[in-house]
């Protein structure tokens, strides 16, 4: 909800802000906002806890944060990216541990993380030793074992003006909002976007509900930019949800992902396998119509994908099941290939005419939807005969 409420609070601000968020990229959570020559980026670890009382430097959770920030801050060279470390618990006083004694580090009085929070290692040249050599050895740590180090052999030599710039870039955010406050707090964020035209009023948990499913639909994405939900995703679903014309997505793309491709052949070897005689020209235009759809369905997220494809499959097997049993023995001609494409082409449109009253497709167009078809047959999921029949 962290990347949600960055968006949100920013729209409320400005109208003019391009603003991109995604979640598990870089860290928890990843924001940019964009306005003429004002841009920021902020990547942030979101620890939220129920039973945690307090972090202290030591803690994990603050070390495995402190190092993705240091993996981030060398991967990408922009001058705006900052770092935000967001937890609902305390700040916690260190205790002498045999770890620490390992180490060789005397602890100070105050708890480290307080004097992180006050910039004190800008003139503790203690502290920062301490904050060194604590991350240089958990760094070493997290890549034992790994095909890569990392960027230790760059940590391990980094000047203290360096440390210190990285330091500078992290912003400490403890005794935040938990979960359930921080939803509260978004919904009356939300609701100040009503107007005549966009009534919002009691929808607001429908339009987190929205956001949080679209993040999570796009986190895993191979495409990084298809990773992101922009200030405008954020207005189309506030108005979908206000007008009543929300769709949810299809969960039956964990069927197409258990679905298995029983026919090898492409859609050229099947076609030329039930008539040998099929002009050229026309099975070139459809192998393009293939490679058409590809290219639609690298922009489009996996899941959104997968349901669609299902959705044709499924409905497309059912009706060539039927076709196939009427030909039977009958000699195939280029005219009856042409018409069953077309008989599918027309059952896959009514299909997802249908299915789109309760769920939301990428495509309904039908130059997209016969692509898709097509698609199917070339990449082993149907075919014109009973060989690629899927039983």
């Amino acid at each position: 909800m962290r990347a949600i409420k960055y968006l949100i609070d920013k729209m409320l601000v400005s109208d003019k802000a391009y603003l991109y968020a995604a979640t598990e990229y870089f860290d928890d959570v990843y924001f940019k906002s964009v306005e003429g020559e004002d841009i920021s980026e902020i990547a942030e670890g979101d620890k939220n806890y129920k039973s945690v009382k307090g972090f202290t430097f030591m803690s994990d959770e603050i070390k495995n944060s402190l190092i993705v920030f240091l993996d981030c801050w060398f991967l990408n060279s922009s001058e705006y990216l900052t770092f935000c470390y967001y937890t609902n618990v305390d700040i916690s006083k260190e205790r002498n541990s045999e770890h620490i004694k390992d180490l060789g580090i005397e602890l100070p009085k105050e708890p480290i993380i307080k004097m992180i929070i006050n910039k004190s290692y800008t003139t503790d040249k203690d502290l920062l030793e301490i904050i060194k050599t604590v991350l240089i050895v958990e760094y070493e740590k997290q890549y034992s074992g790994k095909e890569q180090s990392g960027y230790l052999e760059q940590i391990k030599i980094m000047p203290n003006e360096l440390w210190i710039d990285f330091l500078n870039k992290i912003d400490w955010k403890f005794n935040e909002e938990n979960e359930s406050e921080l939803k509260a707090t978004l919904m009356q964020d939300i609701a100040k976007f009503s107007n005549e035209k966009r009534d919002l009023l009691g929808k607001e948990a429908y339009v987190i509900a929205a956001l949080l499913d679209e993040l999570e639909q796009r986190q895993n994405s191979k495409d990084l930019m298809s990773r992101f939900i922009t200030d405008s995703i954020v207005k189309l679903v506030m108005l979908e949800i206000a007008t009543n014309q929300r769709r949810t997505s299809d969960p039956i793309f964990k069927s197409w992902n258990e679905l298995e491709a029983t026919d090898k052949r492409n859609l050229n070897e099947k076609i030329l396998s039930v008539c040998s005689s099929f002009d050229e020209k026309l099975i070139s235009i459809y192998s393009r119509k293939v490679g058409n759809t590809r290219i639609e369905y690298s922009k489009i997220l996996a899941e959104d994908k997968g349901a669609y494809q299902f959705r044709i499959y499924d409905i497309c097997d059912e009706n060539l099941y039927k076709i196939l049993r009427k030909a039977k023995e009958t000699e195939i001609t280029e005219e009856m290939v042409e018409s069953w494409i077309e008989e599918l082409k027309e059952c896959a449109e009514e299909h997802i005419d249908e299915m789109s009253k309760d769920y939301s497709y990428p495509f309904k167009n039908k130059k997209s939807i016969e692509g898709a078809i097509l698609e199917l047959f070339d990449s082993c999921y149907l075919s014109f005969d009973s060989e690629g029949l899927n039983e």
